[in-house]
């Protein structure tokens, strides 16, 4: 019988709970139920799971570790808290998002008491360096931001502008989960900077997969609305492949329709980009960072702990949610 991932790590992942309802619990009643909306949302906690498993593979067994993961965990909890509110998005992890059940003010002002929890986690570490990494990590998450804001009049991006964008967005938390966790579990330089490596391009590799099942994924397995950043007009991958191989007419077609968001016009779309052959690229461009992954997965010391980080990295490759 398969081991689930969390089998292993069941009663940090109970830690864990425990202490993200502990860490936005406010005075402030408002602040409490609002951030609990998306907290207690029922996400897949990938990053500090991450964070969790990279620390045990290298032999950590203190106390600080949950509230790294924790931390962690908040910090990506407060950027998709200030990204709905920028994306307008309606929805997150099939509840009603912030800004759309109360609004735009309750969506930056607790996503910025969100923030604030995740760094007082982070000032009870004792390890300055894991405090810089995470710091930075915030810092070129919010750039990445602005850099996506800055881009979205400019119509067609290039696909450096995509890789820019999710590395900061996307790859840099997997990226700092994996790497603070070796930092606090004393690893070697070349393992943390190994665990560095696997994670960002896991998170790379986790993006592309996910702009992929916003065309092409099942929408009962991955409970998210098919056409999302169709409806908000973001240039992902496989739309940006498909315009560089599309006919001129199809080009313009595609062009047109992003400009108009309008959601009756997401099967033509897809239409265009399964005729242009462009999945097949994207796959590749998709199971290039995962063979790295598994490259970097190498110099871990042998465990369960770096069984399941494997696991999870195969559970990527074929997921449906």
């Amino acid at each position: 019988m398969k081991m689930k991932i969390n089998d292993v790590v069941s009663s940090e992942i109970k830690d864990l709970e425990d202490s993200l309802i502990k860490s936005i619990t406010s005075d402030i009643g408002l602040a409490t139920e609002v951030a609990a909306h998306l907290v207690n949302s029922g996400g897949k906690r990938l990053r500090p799971l991450i964070c969790i498993l990279t620390a045990k593979a290298f032999g950590y067994a203190g106390k600080e570790l949950i509230q790294l993961a924790s931390a962690i965990e908040l910090l990506h909890t407060a950027t998709l808290i200030h990204d709905d509110v920028v994306d307008e998005s309606t929805s997150r992890r099939g509840k009603e998002s912030i800004h759309r059940k109360w609004d735009n003010a309750h969506g930056v002002l607790v996503g910025d008491f969100v923030y604030s929890k995740a760094f007082q986690l982070m000032a009870g570490l004792k390890n300055s360096q894991i405090i810089k990494i995470l710091a930075d990590s915030t810092n070129i998450i919010s750039e990445g931001e602005v850099l996506q804001l800055s881009l979205k009049s400019k119509g067609l991006i290039s696909e450096d502008d995509y890789f820019e964008i999710i590395g900061r967005k996307t790859a840099e938390l997997f990226k700092a989960s994996s790497k603070s966790a070796a930092v606090l579990s004393e690893a070697s330089l070349e393992e943390v900077e190994s665990a560095g490596d696997f994670a960002y391009s896991l998170g790379i590799a986790f993006q592309i997969q996910d702009d992929l099942l916003d065309y092409f994924g099942n929408e009962k397995a991955t409970g998210k609305k098919i056409g999302k950043d169709f409806q908000e007009g973001k240039i992902t991958l496989p739309l940006l492949r498909a315009i560089q191989l599309a006919s001129k007419k199809n080009k313009e077609t595609i062009l047109k329709l992003m400009q108009t968001k309008n959601a009756s016009d997401l099967p033509q779309v897809i239409e265009i980009i399964k005729s242009t052959g462009a999945l097949n690229g994207v796959q590749k461009t998709h199971d290039s960072y995962i063979d790295n992954c598994l490259t970097k997965l190498t110099l871990f010391p042998d465990s369960i702990y770096k069984t399941q980080l494997m696991s999870i990295v195969r559970d990527i490759k074929v997921r449906e949610a």
